[in-house]
Order: C-alpha cells, then structure tokens, then sequence
C-alpha cells in the first residue's frame, strides 16, 4: 500500500475511530442518566416508607399506657408495624407504581421482616444485597455488563433508630431488579445506536471524500518518494516541478526539494559503506599511518589514548608516537616494518590489531583489553551467581517439602497422643511453632530468590516520595516526631519499576520511624549530583555501629528485637535492580542516614 492509501485509510479509520467514541460516549451518558434517575427514585421510595412507618408506629400505639423504657417502647413500634394489615398494601401500591423495584420491606429486631410488598416474606430474614451506589460506581464496561447481561438485585437501605440506640428500630430496604432495569434502558440504547449508524456511514463518507480531495496532489509526490527509495529517480525527471503543479507554488517547492533530495540521496547511498566502517570503530582508537610511516588520521579515542590532539600529532611518524622501547612501539615497529598483520594481541591494558592496507598505509587498532577482561569476569560472575541462586532456590524448596510433610505428622501425633499423655502438650506446641517459624523463612527465601521482572516506566520520584511522606505523616505527628523535607518540589524523572521503589523508600521510611522511640526528627532530602538522582532518609535515634552497616543489607539479620530482617535487604534488592547504589551514613547515637542513588540519565534518554 502506497503513502496515500495509508494516509486515506488512516483519516477515514480516525473517523471511524472518532464516530465510535462519541457513540460509545452517547450510549454511557444515557446509562449513567438512568442509573441514577433509578437510584433518586429508589432512594425517594426509601425515604416515604421511612416517613410512613414512624407516622404509623406512633399512631397505632397512642392511647396505650406509657412503656417504663425506651426499650418497651420500641417492642411496641414493632408489634404495631407487624400486626398492621394497611402497611403491605401501602407497599404494594407503591411499587406498582415503578417499573425497576421489585420489593419493598421493612424489618425489625436482628433484620426479620415485619412488613413486606411480598407478603410471604413477612417473618424470614433479611437478606442482604448489593448497595445501588456499587451499580453506579462500576466503569462504563463494568456496568454495560451488569445491567445487560447479570440477573442481580441491587438493595437501598434506610435506617430508622433512636438517638443512643446503636440498633435501628426499623430498615427499610428497597429492591431494585436488574431485569427491570434492562427493560427500561435496552430500548433506549438501541434507539440511540439505531440513529447513530447514519451518521457512522455520513462521517466515514464525508472522510473519504476529504481525503481524496487533499491527496490528489500528493500522489505524484509518493510516485517521486518511492523512486527515490529504490534508487530508480534521475535528476532529470523532477527538473520541472513548475510544468507538474503550476496551480500550486507549495507543491511546486516540495517537488525541487525533492530533486535535491534525489542526488543527495544518491550520494548518501555511495559513502554508506564507509560510514558504517567508521561507525564499528568509534569506540576503538584509530591511527592510519601513510606509506612513509607518518600518522595520516586519528580518531578522537585516539587522542584520549595518547593524551594530545589531531593537529599536534599529524605528520609524526610511529616510532615518535609510540616509542619502540616500550612494548607497543616494538610490536607496531615490527609489524609495519615487516607489513605483517596483527589480531587482537593482548599488550599490557591494550587490544592491538594492525592492517596492512593496498598502497603501503597501514591502519592500527587499540581498545581497553582490561574493560573486556572486567566484562568477561562480570559475566562469569553472574553466570556463577545465578547457578548459585538456581542452587540454594532447590535446596529451599527440598527443605521445604519435608516440611509439609513434618508439620502435618506433628498434628497426627498430636490427637493421637494428647489424650493419652495431656502433658506432651507443651513439647508438641514447641516443636509444631519451630516448624511454623522455619516454613516462614524457607518461604521468604524463595520469594527474595524469586527473579523479578521490572514493569519500566517513566514517573517522578519526588512526587513518589512525597505521597510516601504523606502516608506515614499521621503515624509521626503520633509519636512526636517531626518532619523536615527538601528538594522535593524539584521534578524528578526516573526510568523504574515505581511500585518496587515505593516500597523499597517506604520500608527505609518506616525503619528510621521505629528508630525514633521517643521522637525526634526525620529529615528526607532529594537532590541531583551530575548523572545520579540522591534521595536520602535521616532520622535521630540511636544510628548504626559501622561495624554492622555491612550487615543490615543482609536477608533475615536485624539491629531490632523485633525485626525480620527482610524490608532492607528487599529494599536493596530493589535499589540495585534500577542500577543504584545505597549508602548508610550517620554517627552511633545520634542517628542514621540512608542514601538511595539511582542514574539520572536512563530517564531523560526516553524523554
């Protein structure tokens, strides 16, 4: 398909696209207006029956002596309600006066119906029912679903209490059925749906239309373009846009740039080889050194390696730029003397390569032989640490296994010798809690073993961290402890996982509140140092022994009494996923500092 079959398909599928949101959009304002005209009206029935019952209690039990208690008097509001013969009429009459309720009760002590529009519901329980206002909370989808297609009795309850009665006297429920509901609004999306085809097909052909009309004149200009691409344009051909589109001096623009386009093209595609040459060798030091042995050409790696510039080392010749009484004059002198070729030959920190070109040049090569050892170690590293992960992860869950099936004798043995020898009691107790403890910790294991795959999106990381301040604000004001916040105004934008970082600030955040028994201050602070974002958490409680930094890191080891020793290590688990680093900071008795770093740079390449 050519530019301008896309660009047509595209307009008309955006106003297709377009025609069916508003569509939708139509069809969801109608559902919502008759939701909640449904809800008013179940609401206004609720609050009638209310009015009535406490009216009718009140007449029914006037002329009777005075109850000793409020408690009397209420028993007899009830018996009133439940003996008046005129209340489920009055029920009943109402609800034929709606379409969509399809009960009406009224109920008393423990929600046992005293009065009902279905009077075989009299004297049976209440039942409980889906909240109206859950209907209308729904998403648009949610909803469609709900009314059209599930068979549910949503419920809108009204109490009637006494002041100091925790107990209503009364609840009046009122029923609305989802049936009912679906033959109210189905015809009235159906007739909206019915007029909105017309005007799908109107917009859709009126697209068409103004497509064809604004393209028309571009279709020489893909001919042009897709000549272009295939190398087949001459420069001859575009040489007289003025003759194509004299009606138009734009198009006629757009066709000379499109000539120039055609033979700076041609010209891109004849250096192309050597580009992409050049390209595969940015990161490598480059010397071509002519046939007379003098340097010809540098790459800037060049000059970083030796420490000078372009201008200063043209026209020296080898041995000048690398002396032959070191290592690498006397193999460049050797080879370039001999004209021999070298491969990657390890010398010292460097990885030398020499061609011998056609005519007597000869190109020299070097990169960091050292970064490729680091890498390669690096890898071998991960390689060993992940079969080690893969190991302890089957030794955990081996261990885990055995002791299923230990916890699970523990509770055979223990109905079977309890009523024999009542005092084992306490062993059998002991053992079955160390076998609970233990599962506990095989199961942390390998949920901190378990690899986890990062959900990577752009967010900011100082409003992340002030919704997290502001969560556990109630909790310090609590326990005295005040707060001090800077450099959280400033954006932050940060490539992650934001709910794993959530949780890895918040568990450093809780750590210095329980530090702080008495209170005192907790102070975060975020700030930008060159490529790296630093947020850091202080508190002033009693701090951290340096000989025991290294350790707070560790699964399952905690300076509390009693701490689980797992909020740390998974928030440095979480730090060092997003390749950040955590520092703890602070002097012994006067408190600690916990300072997260993370990479500024992933997150504005991707802006």
């Amino acid at each position: 398909m050519g530019l301008r079959g896309r660009i047509m398909l595209l307009t008309v599928g955006l106003a297709a696209v377009l025609s069916l949101v508003l569509t939708l959009v139509q069809l969801n304002s109608l559902m919502t207006v008759s939701l909640r005209f449904t809800a008013e009206r179940a609401a206004s029935t609720a609050h009638f029956v209310k009015i009535y019952v406490s009216e009718r209690a009140e007449e029914r039990i006037r002329g009777l002596p005075e109850p000793a208690s409020i408690r009397e008097k209420i028993q007899l509001w009830r018996r009133a309600i439940a003996e008046d013969n005129e209340l489920p009429n009055l029920l009943g009459s109402t609800l034929a006066q709606t379409r969509d309720i399809v009960e009406i009760s009224v109920a008393g002590e423990k929600g046992l119906i005293l009065a009902s529009s279905t009077p075989m519901k009299r004297n049976t329980p209440l039942a409980t029912r889906l909240p109206l206002k859950e209907l209308l909370d729904l998403g648009p989808v949610n909803r469609f679903l709900a009314v059209l297609w599930v068979h549910v009795d949503y419920e809108n309850t009204v109490a009637l209490g006494v002041a100091g009665m925790k107990e209503p006297v009364f609840t009046i429920q009122v029923l609305v059925s989802s049936a009912l509901l679906r033959q109210v609004i189905l015809p009235e999306l159906r007739r909206t749906m019915v007029a909105s085809i017309p005007l799908l097909v109107l917009a859709l052909v009126a697209a068409w239309l103004v497509a064809q009309l604004a393209l028309w004149p571009i279709s020489r200009i893909s001919q042009a373009l897709d000549r272009i691409a295939s190398g087949e344009a001459d420069a001859g051909e575009l040489q007289h846009p003025a003759k194509e589109y004299s009606s138009s001096r734009e198009f006629a623009a757009v066709q000379e740039k499109l000539r120039m386009l055609s033979e700076q093209f041609r010209g891109a595609k004849e250096f192309k080889g050597s580009v992409e040459v050049l390209l595969e060798r940015l990161e490598e030091a480059t010397f071509l050194f002519g046939p007379d042995g003098k340097l010809i050409l540098c790459s800037e790696a060049g000059e970083r390696l030796l420490r000078s510039t372009r201008p200063a080392m043209a026209g020296r010749s080898f041995d000048e730029l690398f002396p032959p009484d070191r290592a690498v004059g006397q193999l460049l002198a050797g080879a370039i003397t001999a004209r021999q070729p070298l491969r990657d030959v390890v010398v010292g920190r460097l990885l030398l390569s020499v061609d011998q070109l056609p005519g007597g040049s000869t190109l020299v090569r070097m990169r960091d032989a050292e970064g490729r050892r680091i890498v390669e170690s690096q890898l071998n590293l991960s390689t060993r640490l992940a079969a080690i992960n893969r190991l302890t992860g089957g030794v955990a869950h081996e261990i885990k296994n055995p002791l299923n099936s230990i916890a699970l004798r523990v509770e055979l043995l223990r109905n079977r010798v309890l009523p024999e020898v009542p005092s084992a009691k306490d062993e059998i107790d002991v053992i079955a809690q160390e076998i609970t403890r233990l599962d506990r910790v095989v199961r942390t294991f390998l949920d901190f073993t378990k690899p986890v795959e990062l959900r990577e999106k752009t967010f900011d990381l100082a409003e992340t961290t002030r919704g997290l301040v502001e969560l556990i604000r109630p909790e310090l004001e609590q326990s005295n402890i005040r707060l001090e916040m800077s450099g959280l105004e400033e954006r932050a934008p940060l490539l992650g996982d934001e709910g794993l970082l959530k949780q890895a600030v918040m568990n450093i955040l809780r750590n210095a509140h329980e530090a702080m028994h008495g209170g005192g201050v907790l102070g975060v602070h975020l700030g930008r140092n060159g490529d790296e974002y630093r947020l850091t958490i202080t508190d002033t409680g009693a701090g951290i022994p340096k000989e025991l930094r290294e350790r707070v890191f560790q699964l399952y080891y905690s300076t509390k009494e009693k701490g689980n020793g797992i909020g740390l290590a998974m928030a440095f688990r979480a730090v060092q996923l997003h390749n950040g680093f955590i520092e703890i900071g602070g002097e012994e008795g006067k408190g600690a500092a916990f300072t997260l770093r993370f990479p500024a740079q992933r997150a504005e390449a991707t802006d």
